[in-house]
C-alpha cells in the first residue's frame, strides 16, 4: 500500500480531553518531535491492544 493510500485512510475526528490530560499529550509530542495526532493514535492503539490482550 502506497503512502497516499494510507492517507487517503484517515479520518478527522472530534473529541475532548481535561485540559492537564492535552497538555500532558502535547508536551510528549514537543519532547518526541512528534506531532498531537500520532501520539494519540499511538495511545488509542496500545491501549486497544493491551485491551484485547486481557
Amino acid at each position: 500500500m502506497s503512502e497516499q493510500d494510507n492517507e487517503q485512510k484517515i479520518k478527522t475526528i472530534s473529541f475532548t480531553l481535561p485540559d492537564e490530560l492535552l497538555k500532558q499529550a502535547k508536551d510528549y509530542a514537543h519532547r518526541e518531535d512528534r506531532n498531537l495526532s500520532s501520539v494519540i493514535r499511538l495511545a488509542l492503539k496500545r491501549f486497544l491492544e493491551s485491551e484485547q490482550a486481557k
